[in-house]
């Protein structure tokens, strides 16, 4: 039996749950190669006695290991690491990945004035936000000592403070471990965006996004001098068979990607397509953006970790922001990376934006540490999943033969497919019956959108979803 006590360190004081821990590190081993594929694992009370914890416990981490497809039950044999998985090379206990150095080579629709009746494209309901906690928060921080040496303080990569407890709030909701210095601090996160690729790209440098992707994100590719390369999306994110054979074909400098819902489709990405991602960016020499833009709106279980969380090369640099927490107004997001490349991207932002906004990152900073985002995220959550019940049913309801969607587990939007209306057609007709629709078309198809449930109240989405039906019989004359 392998020499569990060794491999999974329990730490009581730390805020991420111990049956979290557990899972952590078994996926952490998983990606270093040292637990291998097929391994039948030790019963629930074995593993409990190993490692001093209780055995409800150790089945929590097993539910957790399978919820993210690590972990199959094999019917009379046991429980055994996913045969499915790819093969990783073992890496020796204490071998670092050397890290590589690289060469340096926006429109909004949130700051719109809501209408009487709005469906936009999945956006929170900002009306919930703890918007005057912030205020209080970041007044009490400009007083006295700690005010002044804010203002006064140099802060080329972010508040220090903000940076160091973000450091440990991605440790523990994220598994992504790391330090201040892995951590730069933005106006949101498409200055993130557009500074990684900046930093990243020459002109010419060919860059694979979905087909169907974040529009905002193609534009910041476009404007660093990047080529578009796009590959279809599936049911389960970025085709790989295709995103293989164009990194087979041609030198791809980077990618980008929504793997926890997949924008605009919301599709989840698999953690064997994760662990064959990270193992072609390694194979063929390219960097992942991994843009997770709502991974704090899951409402079954513990969403799949980020790439980030599995890297073991350095090749993933993990972008988040805190603005769809706040408001769109307080800009602050966040990259995550190896410190060559935070670095880099840190004194390209000197060149545009110095300080920041360091009272505010500091209030945001006091907020993480008192745990007052985390209270209000999972009241959100409850409250997003209630929204987005609600809305499936009435879509159902109203439009069951005119629609396909699946109910998403998580996210802000449903992605839904007509069958006799097209996008640009039912945004004209529903101005008419006085429904603002804010959402996308797509290029690539003229019949799906993305419709966000989260921004509107149960009596909203009651009102709205009756006017989109109202619309949608109008354009088919019934």
């Amino acid at each position: 039996m392998l020499p569990w006590k060794s491999i999974i360190t329990i730490n009581r004081k730390e805020n991420r749950p111990v049956y979290l821990q557990v899972s952590d590190a078994v996926i952490s081993e998983i990606m270093k190669g040292r637990i291998q594929k097929g391994l039948r694992m030790p019963g629930s009370r074995t593993l409990a006695n190993e490692l001093n914890i209780n055995r409800k416990t150790v089945l929590q981490a097993y539910d957790e290991l399978m919820a993210q497809g690590w972990m199959e039950i094999i019917p009379t044999k046991g429980t055994f690491i996913k045969q499915s998985l790819p093969e990783i090379k073992q890496q020796p206990l204490g071998q670092l990945i050397e890290k590589k150095a690289i060469e340096v080579s926006n429109s909004s629709k949130y700051d719109m004035p809501r209408g009487e009746h709005v469906i936009d494209d999945g956006t929170p309901d900002y009306r919930l936000a703890p918007i005057d906690l912030l205020l209080k928060t970041a007044r009490s921080v400009s007083k006295g000592v700690v005010g002044k040496s804010v203002l006064l303080g140099n802060h080329f990569f972010g508040e220090i403070t903000l940076r160091k407890n973000l450091s440990n709030y991605l440790s523990s909701t994220r598994a992504i471990n790391g330090s201040p210095e892995n951590i730069l601090i933005t106006r949101g996160s498409q200055m993130a965006i557009y500074l990684a690729f900046t930093t990243l790209l020459s002109k010419g440098d060919q860059v694979i996004v979905g087909e169907l992707n974040y529009h905002s994100a193609d534009r910041a590719i476009k404007s660093a001098g990047g080529q578009l390369i796009k590959v279809p999306v599936t049911t389960e994110g970025l085709d790989l068979s295709a995103v293989e054979k164009e990194v087979k074909r041609g030198k791809i400098r980077a990618m980008y990607i929504t793997p926890h819902h997949q924008y605009p489709t919301t599709v989840t990405m698999p953690v064997e397509n994760r662990m064959r991602l990270l193992e072609l960016a390694e194979k063929y020499d390219f960097y992942i953006i991994e843009d997770d833009y709502d991974y704090d709106y899951h409402y079954n279980r513990s969403p799949i970790l980020p790439l980030a969380s599995i890297d073991q090369s350095g090749r993933v640099i993990y972008i988040g922001s805190f603005s769809k927490i706040l408001v769109p107004s307080i800009r602050i997001g966040y990259m995550f990376a190896n410190e060559t490349i935070t670095k880099k991207c840190g004194e390209l932002r000197m060149i545009i934006d110095k300080l920041g906004d360091p009272i505010m990152e500091r209030a945001l900073a006091e907020m993480l540490a008192n745990n007052e985002i985390d209270r209000f995220l999972k009241k959100a959550v409850n409250t997003y999943k209630e929204r987005r019940d609600l809305f499936c049913q009435k879509l159902k309801e109203g439009l069951k033969n005119e629609i396909t969607f699946n109910k998403p587990i998580g996210g802000m939007a449903v992605w839904v497919t007509f069958k006799n209306v097209k996008i640009k057609e039912l945004i004209e007709t529903a101005a008419k019956h006085q429904l603002t629709l804010k959402i996308d078309v797509y290029e690539h198809t003229e019949r799906a959108c993305r419709f966000g449930f989260a921004s509107m109240t149960l009596e909203e989405i009651e009102s709205n979803t009756a006017l989109m039906v109202k619309t949608i019989k109008t354009i088919l004359g019934r």
